[in-house]
């Protein structure tokens, strides 16, 4: 019983969650629209690099998602392919 009530419950926080995340979901993250006239570290810079092409990747995953693999051109074919490594 008790392990009825914990699956629902994590069920719908998942489920709020991944609402909540559809309808908050800016273009791009706010380190991406700042303009800075400092220059970046190397770390610094390596991390928004890094946090730019999860924000991509996380794109074609919802697409894929939502429409399926078939649904990606082949330029974001490409483009997961080369995000994946």
């Amino acid at each position: 019983m008790i392990y009825s009530i914990i699956t629902v419950l994590f069920v719908l926080l998942g489920c709020i969650y991944l609402y909540r995340r559809s309808k908050n979901k800016p273009g791009l993250p706010e380190v991406f629209t700042k303009k800075t006239e400092e220059k970046l570290t190397i770390d610094e810079e390596f991390n928004v690099n890094r946090t730019r092409k999860e924000a991509q990747l996380d794109e074609l995953l919802d697409k894929i998602n939502r429409k399926g693999y078939n649904s990606l051109s082949a330029k974001e074919k490409e483009q997961l392919k080369e995000l994946s490594r």
